[in-house]
């Protein structure tokens, strides 16, 4: 008889993208669960408990799915309390302390606490969204627990939902139920001895179970059970008093050894964070998108082999500052830099935050993963164990690049493991054992603050005795007699190569891919590898993931969307429908390809997606109609009135109406319209007037993108005034060009391919003759730049690729030397920039920014990334509503409260702006034309 509410049973999602999303988290483990439930109340954990216990199904909490050593996946019922399970109770001033449901984001508390002076102190790299249950749960830590301690040092009572339904409160007096409080004061007594031996040794021994906790403080030993004993469903954790100034002091060393060396004798009073890097990080850091300059500012820069960052803190800044400089006279070290000012030490802190995912790609673009990335020694012995460790990695033929909390001993490193053979996950076992056996011999810990989950938990017979693992057997067993809260880690558990994520299986259906995914080895399930599951797509902040950030729904994270291709190409769960409509809500706007630490870009993964997914079937209608629109607006503007005569049926009530539905777009916002005349018309028309006298000035090739050549033609035309005004003669080539951008996005992909190599051979005699192309629209701009030389070989696209640059990048250093000249003067007011998502994620916004300042405009930028029409996306049948909503988030109220020019360099951002505030934005050549119509005539 099912005895489970039927309001839990509907709140229950059983459906394969679901259970695809959730079928790993940020380890090398895969378990695809039988349900996710999402509850919003303990009632609801409770009752999903007893739905699982009906079923006979495992049970497993999780928070941010931020965990790397699997300690938030299971094949059974999984309860995310991230997305609605997430209040803030209250906040204690006097007491300093906060009660708050496990789905808590950690920024989430801590900005609440801000405004009273008060933080919370574990803050582990993820802290934009890990969950604070999450962070009990693993007994996670974070770069200022050199100062503050782990998230058990943190706690001040937590209550667990068990198995058997019961809901049970832990703290310092114990625990709220009598039985359970004397079985378990029973378990530490007969064991005290064993106990004290053999747990606590150090700060970051957070291996097992803290039994070490039950004499003292029975909520600190439920920290760290890592989901094994019942659901959190409600927690008091203690506030810390905010620091009142900090600084920052960078120590270079000559190798990593050196930096692990010198960390334990910077823990002086004061001192709140100690954190090393090896070297090679900033080389790996350098690779991601090419950044050149990435940490240049570190001392002892290009060569320093290894990096401290001491976080000091002070009443005063002066105080600050004078703690962090008595550090670079504390140790001998190759460099220093001290640094107070926010912004700096930001910048220099987001290169530390950034490891967990950046090093997941060594320099060369290697591969490199989890599962020995949380190891920790007394910090004494650090030195001696990264030799060590190093030295094992050597006799395997791995690599990997260190990092972590050196002050307490701790060390992530991703290694270069191979799960592509037997012989190589054969290998990845033996290197497992063998560190497990490497780190005991050092006095230390298997887990840091991950915890031991799938990736160690098999390997606790190396560092405790089968007594006390015995104890840890009966202390489980207390609280789930029936082992079915997360079973296989910490005890009776998985073996460390049970269930591979990577393993050969998951290229049984591969897709042959048609791009070329030059820094993937060619392959598309090698490029979805990327995703290793660090979660900064489920962020609130920065612009990755919009569509994350309207839903809140795993799916919809970039990361969700990865692991359910990654699905779809073991062929076993997931269809291409099932794929579809997983990726239906990506804007295909390339923040991720750029906010990834990995890059993950989804809008090429997208598109190779659709491409496979309908060879040989009859495509949505408007791929056709968006995909296609390039060709069409061609065409158009080849008939004498058609444009004409499209814009009114386009915009007529009926008709538009009817074309809207039958082209598959969005009813909810109005069509496009076409431009009476198009550039290259207006262009002709006007040849021979100023700017055409040949071999007068220096010639620079407009390149005509489908937008501002035959929708709307203002920005262009305005371009070329500018060009003109500036001494260049501007080319603007005859016939058919285009970037390919709506097939690519559409998933089209031979035709992108024929589209470009047309396209360049258009430009070929203009690139043989060393011309510049300046590009206007950011998103073709982009794909000339970055994509184009990934659809295809051919030479004459990669020259186009060269000879591509903004408009902005041409015209900002001749509008700065005509202010310094006084030939311009500098003008006054605000201006509202929304940069188009692709320019923010890999292009250059910098240099409108420099036309603007140097006319002396005040700029302010929208910063949530994505204006939200994305193109063809938020025309498409049934995306209008998020695509206006994505708008609202910043976009429309500050253009609404906004007095002065909006400028916005996209198409579709002018587009969106219009249409969702009834502004009419500018692209920034056309302020810059009317600035110099004024300035010089």
């Amino acid at each position: 008889m099912n005895t489970t509410p039927h309001a839990i049973r509907a709140k229950l999602r059983k459906d394969m993208p679901t259970r695809a999303a959730y079928s790993s988290d940020a380890s090398l483990f895969r378990r695809v669960p039988a349900a996710v439930l999402e509850p919003s109340s303990a009632q609801d954990v409770l009752d999903g408990i007893a739905y699982a216990r009906e079923r006979g199904w495992s049970i497993v909490g999780r928070g941010g799915g931020s965990s790397v050593a699997g300690n938030a996946i299971g094949d059974g019922l999984v309860i995310d309390t991230s997305r609605y399970f997430n209040r803030i109770l209250n906040i204690d001033l006097e007491a300093k302390t906060a009660t708050v449901e496990p789905g808590v984001i950690c920024d989430q508390l801590r900005d609440a606490a801000a405004p009273h002076g008060l933080t919370y102190g574990p803050d582990p790299s993820t802290h934009s969204r890990c969950t604070i249950g999450g962070m009990v749960a693993n007994n996670a830590c974070g770069s200022h627990s050199v100062a503050y301690g782990t998230s058990a040092d943190n706690l001040v009572d937590i209550t667990l939902a068990l198995a058997d339904g019961r809901e049970v409160t832990f703290n310092t007096d114990g625990c709220d139920d009598p039985q359970l409080h004397d079985a378990l004061s029973a378990l530490y007594t007969e064991n005290q001895e064993l106990i004290q031996r053999e747990l606590g040794r150090f700060p970051r021994q957070v291996s097992g179970y803290g039994l070490h906790y039950l004499g003292t403080d029975m909520a600190k030993a439920i920290a760290g059970s890592e989901g094994t004993l019942g659901v959190i469903t409600r927690m008091t954790v203690r506030l810390v008093d905010k620091p009142k100034h900090t600084a920052l002091a960078v120590l270079s060393f000559a190798d990593v050894f050196a930096a692990a060396d010198a960390a334990p004798k910077l823990r002086q009073p004061g001192v709140a964070t100690i954190e090393g890097m090896g070297g090679d990080l900033l080389d790996a850091l350098r690779s991601k998108n090419g950044q050149e300059h990435a940490g240049e500012n570190l001392p002892g820069q290009p060569h320093a082999g290894g990096w401290l960052y001491c976080e000091t803190e002070g009443d005063t800044l002066e105080e600050a500052i004078a703690a962090a400089e008595a550090l670079t006279t504390t140790v001998e070290h190759t460099g220093a830099v001290v640094v107070s000012d926010h912004a700096e030490a930001r910048a220099l802190w987001r290169i530390r935050e950034a490891s967990a995912g950046t090093v997941t790609r060594l320099p060369d673009g290697g591969e490199a993963w989890p599962n020995w990335e949380d190891s920790a020694v007394p910090p004494e012995n650090l030195a001696s164990y990264l030799r060590g460790l190093y030295d094992l990695m050597d006799t395997y033929g791995y690599r990997g690049i260190p990092f972590g909390h050196f002050g307490e001993g701790c060390v992530h490193v991703r290694i270069s493991f191979d799960f592509h053979s037997t012989e190589g996950i054969t290998n990845f076992n033996n290197f497992m054992n063998d560190a497990a056996t490497l780190v005991t011999k050092h006095g230390g810990s298997l887990s840091g603050e991950h915890g031991d989950g799938r990736a160690r938990s098999s390997l606790l017979h190396t560092m405790y005795s089968p007594e006390m693992r015995a104890i840890f057997e009966e202390f489980k067993l207390l609280f789930d007699p029936q082992r079915i809260m997360n079973p296989g880690v910490l005890v009776w558990a998985d073996a460390v190569t049970d269930g591979l994520r990577m393993e050969p299986a998951q290229r049984a259906h591969e897709i042959t891919p048609v791009q070329l995914f030059p820094r993937d080895n060619g392959s598309f399930t090698d490029a979805v590898n990327r995703c290793v599951g660090v979660s900064a797509c489920r962020s609130m902040d920065g612009a990755m993931c919009p569509s994350f950030q309207i839903t809140h729904d795993e799916i919809h994270s970039t990361r969700g969307r990865a692991r359910i291709l990654s699905e779809l190409f073991r062929g076993e769960t997931i269809t291409g429908d099932d794929a579809e409509s997983a990726l239906d809500l990506c804007l295909s706007c390339k923040a991720c390809a750029s906010e990834c630490p990995v890059n993950v870009d989804m809008a090429t993964y997208k598109a190779e997606f659709l491409n496979d997914h309908y060879a040989g079937r009859v495509r949505p209608r408007v791929h056709y109609l968006m995909g296609w629109l390039p060709i069409l607006s061609h065409i158009a503007h080849k008939l004498p009135l058609v444009p004409r005569i499209t814009n009114w049926a386009l915009h007529a009530p009926v008709v538009s109406t009817a074309v809207a539905k039958l082209g598959g777009v969005d009813t909810g916002r109005p069509l496009i319209s076409f431009a009476p005349e198009s550039l290259q018309k207006w262009a002709r028309k006007r040849s021979g007037a100023d700017g055409g006298a040949a071999g007068s000035r220096e010639r620079i090739v407009l390149w005509p993108d489908s937008f501002n050549n035959k929708l709307n033609t203002g920005p262009a035309r305005a371009a070329v005034e500018t060009l003109e005004m500036l001494g260049y003669e501007v080319i603007i080539p005859e016939g058919f060009v285009c970037c390919g951008l709506t097939w690519h996005s559409t998933g089209q992909l031979a035709m992108t391919r024929r589209v470009l190599e047309h396209s360049a051979h258009v430009l070929k005699p203009y690139l043989d003759q060393g011309l510049q192309v300046v590009a206007l629209e950011p998103s073709c701009t982009v794909m000339l730049q970055h994509d184009a030389t990934t659809q295809t070989a051919d030479p004459a696209v990669r020259e186009l690729a060269e000879a591509t640059h903004t408009f902005a990048e041409i015209v900002a250093p001749k509008i700065q030397a005509l202010v310094a000249e006084g030939k311009v003067r500098k003008h006054s007011g605000s201006i509202l920039t929304q940069v188009h998502c692709h320019e923010k994620s890999l292009g250059d916004p910098q240099q409108s920014s420099l036309i603007l300042a140097a006319l002396g405009y005040d700029e302010e930028q929208i910063q949530t990334g994505c204006c939200g029409l994305a193109g063809n996306w938020g025309f498409e049948d049934g995306h209008a509503e998020m695509s206006l909503e994505l708008g609202e988030r910043e976009l429309f109220p500050r253009v609404r409260e906004h007095d002065g020019p909006v400028v916005a360099d996209g198409f579709s951002c002018r587009t969106q702006v219009e249409q969702g505030t009834g502004t009419q934005a500018q692209h920034v050549a056309e302020i810059v034309r009317d600035v110099l119509r004024e300035e010089l005539g």
